[in-house]
């Protein structure tokens, strides 16, 4: 073996020589250039041509400059192992290490030390411990852990991942941890482009908001303008409120979200879920969402231990809720009147100690048909269904009524919601249906409000009238206003329906249960009554107005009241059409017979307690290799 010590002129004469003396059918991609070296030593034998290499040294491969101390260069193998401030770098890209092995042939550099760095043309630095580059591809590859950073202090850092130079692209695969300013972010991986500032999610993603907490399964953020596109089980949590979509796309800056499909936005304080395929989300401190494409609104509640939920399904619907401090001083002054006007009681006013709270039925039959009594008492019980109107229906759980102008820090900063809901409306539950083609309610009075031909039913009865009020107090329906031309109709078989006709009814509700309801203003009545299980008679009344008492879901007394008339009739006698009262409309082909009728959508379950249990990023890679936990304004 020789062994020869020459001088960097005389090495690079050498040097080139050699590339010239090489095999023809070598490729180019050989060719490993020593441009610059302070000694060259040549060790030579017949099995191996080896250099040591003392610098500072440099040699060029692929347009990729390596530097270093040291290098011991294997020509026969085309293999460099560099150490002492090696570096390399290619374009605008530099790789920092202790020690460098370079197999030439395969353009590969395996880049190791206590600290490898990795730092691009924008400044980005990734720091590992194991990190493989590719020269003629300019793709690094790291695995053991590593930790970028760029030059505003956000930290990305995962298991194992890549960065293509040529794309400007970072690649974090395998428990991926990032934080920023604004959000904390894990994932199974993500890629990242430094050139337009897009990170891209390629698999499970949550993050960690100073507004909240997203998730999906695929999606892109855009760092610059922070927009988020999330796809694939899409989810956002803002507060109280949960949103899931198959696409949900975000804008921070103004707090607005567009919906796509399957998409469900969850109030828990209100006991809301709005679901539709498609809406306009905005989550400033007026919250407000309108849906389109088969939106429905869900109430839902629990009574006595069971849960229940009230759909209501339309064209449109819109959703806002804001603090009474931001509400139109109009609106409130509104909403307050109706509200006091849904306390009044016309019957006691009128009345008074008329009324008693309770009566025993008379034992005597009913008074002759001509009586002109001003009050007229009948025990007619077992004779009308059970008419419960919306049994436990509880909407608002925290809903207020403000009885003084000076209202206190706490109602002024209450969240109240307003909801409006237009065409072909439907709603249902077990206990209750109806439509309308226009719906109204807001939490400070606590009234929905039906318009344009609605209609409710419950089991056998149908209630219409040109608008209806249903008045919610705790939690739970008060009292329901029909106004203007009120009907119920109350079916008795296929043939015969008890029958209230009046200017207005009004029905009165006791946690949940029907316990009274009265009819003003030119009151017209049939009752049909049976005989041994046989419908015989049918009683018709007039009178200015009436109260009925309920006991157990059982009509236990009416109260008739001036200008009293009074005929009974033999049914089997009577014409189909004197069994009906003026404007007998059976409604009942409108009636939604079942959920699926307003209702047929997958409800997703809430989430916040599994967030609470979401292992969060702890950022050990970037504590190890930068020596700090990463600054972010959110609170984990």
């Amino acid at each position: 073996m020789k062994r020869i010590t020459i001088s960097l002129t005389f090495l690079i004469i050498i040097g080139l020589a050699s590339l010239f003396a090489q095999n023809n059918n070598k490729t180019e991609d050989r060719l490993v250039r020593l441009i610059r070296a302070k000694t060259a030593e040549m060790h030579q034998s017949e099995i191996n041509n080896i250099r040591r290499v003392t610098g500072p040294a440099q040699f060029l491969h692929n347009g990729a400059l390596i530097i270093c101390d040291t290098a011991i260069w294997d020509v026969s193998k085309n293999i460099i192992d560099a150490i002492g401030n090696v570096k390399i770098i290619q374009d605008q890209t530099t790789l920092a290490g202790d020690r460098i092995h370079y197999i030439a042939d395969s353009s590969l550099a395996k880049v190791r030390g206590h600290l490898v760095e990795l730092t691009d043309k924008d400044s980005n630095v990734l720091r590992t411990h194991y990190l493989d580059y590719n020269t003629r591809d300019s793709i690094a590859f790291f695995y053991n852990g590593g930790s970028m950073r760029d030059n505003k202090q956000n930290t990305i850092e995962s298991f194992r991942g890549y960065f293509y130079a040529k794309e400007d692209v970072f690649k974090f695969l395998q428990r991926v941890e990032m934080s920023s300013d604004s959000l904390i972010l894990a994932s199974d991986s993500i890629k990242y482009n430094t050139a337009t500032n897009i990170i891209e999610f390629l698999g499970p993603t949550n993050i960690w908001h100073v507004d909240g907490f997203l998730s999906s399964n695929y999606g892109w953020y855009n760092r610059d303008s922070e927009q988020y596109n999330f796809n694939n089980n899409a989810y956002i949590k803002s507060g109280h409120n949960e949103i899931w979509a198959d696409t949900i796309n975000y804008n921070r800056p103004s707090l607005k979200a567009e919906l796509f499909n399957n998409v469900q936005i969850t109030d828990s304080v209100q006991s809301i879920i709005l679901y539709s395929d498609y809406a306009k989300y905005v989550d400033r401190e007026i919250k407000d969402a309108i849906l389109y494409r088969k939106p429905t609104i869900g109430y839902y509640t629990i009574e006595n231990g069971v849960k229940d939920t009230l759909f209501f399904s339309s064209d449109t619907i819109k959703y806002i809720s804001k603090p009474l401090i931001l509400i139109d001083s109009n609106t409130i002054k509104i909403s307050k009147k109706r509200a006091q006007e849904s306390l009044r009681d016309p019957i006691q006013e009128m009345f008074g100690s008329k009324i008693p709270p309770k009566a025993d039925p008379p034992s005597t039959p009913p008074p002759s048909e001509n009586s002109q009594a001003t009050e007229n008492d009948i025990n007619i019980s077992d004779q009308l269904t059970n008419v419960e109107l919306m049994d436990s229906l509880k909407i608002d759980r925290e809903a207020i009524y403000i009885s003084s102008e000076d209202s206190t820090i706490q109602e002024s900063t209450q969240y109240h919601r307003f909801i409006k809901a237009y065409k072909n409306i439907k709603f249902y539950r077990q206990d209750i249906q109806g439509v309308c083609d226009s719906l109204e309610f807001n939490s400070i009075d606590s009234i929905i409000r039906l318009y344009k031909n609605p209609a409710l039913w419950h089991d056998k009865n149908q209630f219409t009238a040109d608008s209806i009020q249903l008045i919610i107090s705790n939690g739970s329906l008060n009292k329901a206003d029909l106004l203007s031309n009120a009907f119920v109709i109350s079916k008795e078989d296929s043939i015969h329906y008890n029958q209230i006709k009046g200017a207005d009814i009004v029905a009165y509700f006791n946690e949940g249960k029907l316990t009274r309801f009265d009819a003003y203003g030119g009151v017209n009545i049939l009752f049909f009554f049976e005989e041994d299980s046989i419908i015989t008679t049918m009683n018709a009344k007039k009178c200015r107005l009436m109260t009925a008492t309920i006991n157990d879901g059982k009509l236990e007394r009416i109260r008739y009241f001036e200008n009293i008339d009074s005929d009974a009739y033999p049914v089997i006698d009577l014409e189909r059409s004197k069994m009906m009262l003026s404007g007998f409309r059976l409604r009942d082909e409108e009636r939604p017979k079942k959920r699926s009728d307003v209702f047929n959508r997958k409800t997703n379950h809430s989430r916040i307690e599994e967030i609470k249990n979401i292992i969060t990023p702890t950022f050990r890679f970037t504590q190890t290799f930068f020596q700090k936990v990463p600054e972010s304004k959110v609170v984990l």
